[in-house]
């Protein structure tokens, strides 16, 4: 029988107060990276060959898996917001974006306060790991869809009015999500760790804080990863020699480095678009 979870319908103010401290850094769910969620401390790696192979484990496809299934089971759980708790947000989110209209950002804001309880949500859990990632893909791409409406011009009521909905939508399906994401754990765990070791020698994997990325296009996600500033590093292992960094900076992937590197036969090539 599934663990019986708890989660209230009103945050308490001062809840939702700390949690928005912490949407100053933190960004919205990138679309293009599979939904992940980063950070200005996230790190990630572009990884080759020997030094990729030996990070595609199942350990490593959690998050991408979370993301994964997050769709798979959102059909099933589609309960609507609380009105408690959209009520008790929008006071508080709307305090919060009038105070820095400017710096208001509608997707970390929700994220911040539906994420705040996926510790003790998953306190219990047997496997906590993998719930707090399920509970941070549904928080992730509930706010997301819910503050894609807003416009590019600050309107408090209307943003925090998005941002409340996808929060306590979110909070209220997130017993749902976690344990209907719990039933496909293990075999998508498999596949994406087959699907990252089948691209190291070629493309490369990314891994970011040492998650397995499954992204449809690893250009495009190095794009929007570079776009929120967070920093891509390559790594190579030649043959057993040793490893290699070479640091993304905004604008480049390296690819002078990567040519060089595929001319002096050490690595293979890693096809770019033109």
């Amino acid at each position: 029988m599934p663990m019986i979870r708890t989660l209230a319908t009103a945050l308490p103010l001062t809840a939702l107060a700390l949690a928005a401290l912490g949407s100053a850094t933190a960004h919205a769910g990138v679309a293009a990276c599979g939904g992940i969620v980063v950070d200005a401390a996230t790190r990630c790696e572009l990884r080759y060959e020997t030094t990729c192979e030996g990070s595609c484990d199942v350990k490593a496809a959690v998050n991408a898996c979370a993301a994964d299934l997050e769709v798979r089971c959102s059909g099933d759980c589609d309960l609507t917001a609380d009105v408690d708790c959209t009520t008790s947000c929008t006071g508080a989110c709307q305090a919060e974006c009038l105070a820095d209209p400017a710096s208001f950002d509608c997707s970390a804001s929700c994220q911040a306060d539906c994420t705040a309880d996926c510790d003790s949500l998953c306190a219990g859990d047997a496997d906590g790991t993998r719930c707090r990632s399920s509970c941070e893909a549904s928080c992730s791409a509930e706010c997301d869809g819910s503050c894609e409406v807003t416009g590019p011009d600050t309107d408090c009521v209307a943003d925090c009015e998005s941002c409340c909905g996808g929060s306590c939508t979110a909070a209220i399906n997130l017993d749902c999500q976690i344990d209907c994401q719990a039933e496909g754990f293990a075999e998508c765990q498999a596949a994406f760790a087959e699907n990252c070791t089948a691209t190291c020698d070629t493309d490369g994997s990314l891994f970011c804080d040492g998650q397995y990325v499954a992204a449809a296009d690893t250009d495009d996600c190095i794009d929007a990863l570079e776009a929120k500033g967070v920093k891509v590093d390559v790594k190579f292992d030649f043959s057993g020699t040793g490893d290699l960094f070479c640091a993304v900076s905004p604008g480049s992937r390296g690819l002078g480095l990567l040519m060089g590197l595929v001319g002096l036969g050490l690595i293979a090539t890693r096809r770019r678009r033109a």
